[in-house]
């Protein structure tokens, strides 16, 4: 297992979006560091309720925009499933992790995150993102953070 290091290949171009991904990687690497120190369960469900809150934010902002720049529905219903496909799983290992006392759904837990986010940046999100440059969009405000 190794941490997220974030890179230029990541962006997407969309200033705010790339922000806000940036705190994603932040909060997948703060489980890593929890379960290397052996912080375990505590560590986890913190970060987990923090990951689960500040996605709901993101994806709604993302969702906002694509609605606002009339995303094309077929891209725009697969990223929102995608999105929906996430909060399932993230509150699914949350209440495993509730029964897990020793903590053996960590490192699956983490894997699965770093996976998903690089997977979702890199292929989903690139495309949301060319789709705003194309309509000139480079920034949407501050980042929901």
């Amino acid at each position: 297992m190794a941490t997220i290091c974030w890179k230029s290949c990541y962006e997407i171009g969309v200033g705010t979006f790339d922000a806000e991904h940036q705190n994603l990687v932040r909060l997948v690497n703060a489980l890593y560091e929890g379960i290397r120190q052996h912080q375990g369960e505590l560590l986890a469900q913190e970060v987990l309720d923090e990951l689960i809150l500040y996605t709901d934010k993101h994806f709604q902002h993302e969702e906002q925009y694509m609605e606002k720049y009339n995303y094309p529905a077929e891209a725009r219903l697969h990223h929102q499933q995608e999105h929906q496909g996430l909060r399932e799983q993230v509150l699914a290992y949350r209440q495993r992790l509730q029964s897990d006392p020793q903590n053996l759904l960590l490192p699956e837990l983490f894997r699965f995150l770093r996976q998903w986010v690089l997977d979702h940046i890199v292929e989903t999100d690139m495309q949301f993102g060319a789709f705003l440059r194309q309509h000139s969009v480079y920034d949407c405000g501050p980042p929901v953070l």
